[in-house]
């Protein structure tokens, strides 16, 4: 039987050795615009550098490859030489660790090794999910692009992961049974997974207090970089296949019809740079680490990867070509920006890697499109004292944004760049229709809401290899944030928040000139937006009142038939639920929707709206601070009614200390009180042993995911899966993960 495609990515990625190959002088792209389907080697045609026109608003300028490693190493010594100073690349590395100069005689000594040591698409109406058999999906951004969660299902097993574990749940027939646990490696803590037959690919990031590569050895002091991971998994034997380690983290992955992309974000931190103890040893440490730099070899500079079988690695080398390194003519930093894809018809026949010395922050993916987006660099100002500073005046704030082909199945290839005016809030801030890609961001300090600050909608279209602005709208919300954006074909909905939140229907059927066509001003803020049919947008976020003061989570009701009058039509909020309904010294505390961070834990399906909620408030019955994790389902009518059917809450733990925080013995002689039921209650709390003041809490942890399966709700948090039926939101089954 044939994988799917997204599996043969590890396998794929064992061929990277082959980029070596690639680093010869002699070796020449592939100019003529076929693909390659062996190694990493398919190139397109090159970029289009015709830029003529003088309203082009480029990132960085336009981008080139160059034909050798030496070349590339040359460019880029070229830019590091140009910004090394005393304490290395300024004060984000500077503090990364090496060695001290204590005076004129530690350069000396210094500059005898050196050499040594140097040397080593929105416009289909969303609502309920398209699935066989009654199987929803992940809540994604855009039609026929799939993303990466942290949990997901075909129908047949519900897999996992929480912490290092991944948990695996057969739900094909009647009853679902917790069929495994699996131990990932020790240093994985959470991460996401696509899902093929009875192979899962986890992508995760972590630390490690080791250089990654041989060519940091000589670093005196380390503390540690982020490292990322592609695993896979067989789920039938449930054991841990290759992996694929590499520099940097895991950004994001989507699956487009059995291609899968994944973004990664590398840095090259592999430099033993030495500071100076005091102001007379500055020019030498300018001088030793000037040496690191010109003594530097390309694989400094390159992310690598390694491959690890049982334990041994097996592989490892530069994760792109050289050749296939795109570098902008203005600086953007030495990060490394990493698209890596995987695609099989019939067998394995393309692996491509490509990259843009920048960093990532953000990634979107249309059918046809993946964009990334990152803070402008701003070059540091360097000081022979202590470290770099930058300064940025209200209005110097902007976004690189770099996009990609992704139509062909087998390779991606760099498109263009550009900058916007601002910052992104986060993937949904990002949109490409019929060739513009849309924008939306706030201007102003990021962090400082004392700036002042405004939002805009940007439309560019690719024009060689910048992107072309071409229409724009602002005056957005001044002196306010965007909390929540969704482009929907040619319309666009923005949120802004500082005291009363104003929803902005904005029309972009005309991206030369798109229009701000209606506003709504209502108390709270939305941070997620979900269209229901043509006409209603729903609204996950935080309730608020006229002053500015925000409660908790609340859900809303838009009707955005006509453009110009935006009308709310309902408003549910999504209050406490204590376990002790009748008790009215209850004192509700706040309430929070894990989809204000994620817009993959909100789910939709058969009219109603699935939103986990995490809750706390006061008990004086029991003296106890009341917490819980429910999910809570919302009908929606076509009249435009919002109506709470019920909820589903997970067991709670209460957990007593004394006031030495101790725990507290009961009568049982357990110190905390296990859940018995699947409905989500505990029994009444059991007397102390003992007179003594105390202190007690709810210990649940918060719901995560819900996904359908055949008419069962199925809930998820590290602390198990609670099975519900669909209709009537009845317990079924609790399913406990094991914690050990």
């Amino acid at each position: 039987m044939r994988r799917s495609p997204v599996f043969k990515l590890l396998i794929v990625v064992f061929g990277l050795a082959l980029v070596g190959a690639g680093c010869s002088p002699s070796s020449q792209p592939d100019t003529s615009g076929s693909n390659q389907t062996g190694g990493v080697g398919g190139y397109g045609e090159p970029p289009n550098t015709d830029l003529s026109s003088d309203d082009l608003v480029l990132t960085s300028g336009h981008m080139e490859t160059l034909g050798s490693c030496d070349d590339l190493l040359a460019r880029i010594k070229q830019q590091a030489l140009e910004r090394v100073g005393p304490y290395g690349f300024g004060g984000l590395h500077q503090y990364l660790g090496r060695a001290v100069l204590a005076d004129a005689g530690s350069f000396a000594q210094r500059d005898e090794t050196s050499e040594a040591t140097a040397a080593d698409n929105s416009a289909a109406v969303m609502g309920e999910p398209v699935a066989s058999r009654g199987v929803s999906e992940t809540n994604n951004q855009e039609v026929g692009v799939d993303e990466a969660d942290m949990v997901k299902t075909d129908g047949k097993n519900l897999v996992a992961v929480f912490g290092n574990r991944m948990q695996v749940i057969d739900v094909s027939a009647g009853h679902p049974t917790l069929v495994k646990t699996i131990e990932l490696p020790s240093e994985v803590w959470g991460g996401e997974l696509f899902l093929s037959g009875n192979t899962a690919l986890v992508m995760t990031s972590g630390w490690t207090d080791q250089p990654f590569s041989s060519s940091a050895a000589d670093i005196t002091w380390f503390p540690g970089s982020p490292i990322g991971r592609l695993i896979e998994i067989d789920l039938g034997s449930g054991t841990v296949g290759r992996i694929l380690e590499f520099e940097g983290g895991y950004l994001s992955a989507r699956e487009i019809d059995g291609t899968i992309r994944v973004v990664l974000s590398a840095s090259t931190d592999r430099f033993a740079f030495v500071y100076p103890s005091n102001d007379n040893a500055t020019e030498h440490a300018t001088k030793a680490n000037r040496q690191l730099i010109e003594d530097s070899s390309i694989d400094q500079w390159i992310p690598t990867y390694r491959i690890i079988e049982d334990g041994t690695t097996i592989d490892d080398g530069p994760i792109v070509d050289c050749r296939r390194v795109h570098l902008p003519s203005e600086f953007a930093g030495f990060g490394s920006l990493v698209l890596l894809t995987a695609a099989i018809d019939g067998g394995l026949q393309v692996h491509d890697s490509l990259s843009v010395l920048t960093n990532s922050q953000t990634m979107y993916a249309s059918p046809t499109r993946v964009a990334v987006a990152t803070n402008q660099w701003e070059e540091p100002e360097i000081s022979a004292q202590d470290d770099s500073t930058t300064s940025s005046e209200p209005g110097s704030y902007a976004t690189a944004i770099h996009t990609f082909d992704i139509t062909n199945p087998d390779l991606a290839t760099y498109v263009a760049s550009g900058e916007v005016r601002g910052h992104l809030l986060n993937q949904y801030s990002m949109s490409e229709h019929n060739g513009y890609l849309r924008v939306a961001t706030t201007d102003g300090a990021q962090w400082n809401q004392s700036q002042p600050s405004e939002s805009f909608v940007t439309v560019f279209t690719e024009s060689g290899n910048a992107l072309k602005q071409v229409g724009q709208v602002g005056d957005l919300g001044r002196g306010e944030r965007i909390t929540a954006v969704r482009f929907l074909g040619e319309k666009g909905y923005v949120v802004t928040f500082r005291q009363i939140d104003p929803l902005y229907t904005v029309d972009l059927s005309d991206p030369t000139n798109p229009t701000v066509k209606g506003e709504l001003k209502i108390p709270g803020f939305s941070s997620y937006l979900h269209p229901i049919g043509q006409n209603h947008v729903l609204g996950v976020g935080t309730d608020g009142d006229e002053n500015g003061n925000v409660g908790g989570a609340v859900v809303s009701l838009f009707d955005v038939s006509d453009p110009a009058q935006p009308n709310m039509t309902a408003k549910l909020p999504l209050t406490a639920n204590p376990r002790t309904t009748d008790d009215p010294g209850f004192r509700t505390g706040d309430s929070y929707s894990p989809v204000s961070n994620d817009a993959r834990a909100f789910l939709y399906w058969q009219d109603s709206a699935v939103v986990p909620i995490d809750w706390w408030g006061y008990d004086p019955s029991r003296g106890t601070e009341g917490r819980g994790s429910d999910v809570v389902v919302v009908d929606v009518d076509t009249a435009g009614n919002l109506t709470e059917r019920g909820r589903v809450s997970h067991p709670v733990t209460t957990v007593c200390v004394n006031e030495r925080d101790q725990p507290v013995p009961i009568e049982s002689g357990a110190n905390t009180i296990e859940p018995s039921d699947p409905d989500g209650t505990s029994p009444a709390e059991p007397s102390l042993s003992w007179d003594e003041e105390r202190h007690c809490w709810d210990d649940v942890a918060s719901i995560r995911r819900s996904v359908i399966v055949d008419d069962r709700l199925y809930t998820l948090s590290e602390y198990g899966v609670k099975v519900s039926d669909w209709s009537t939101l009845s317990p079924i089954d609790w399913i406990e993960f094991s914690q050990a």
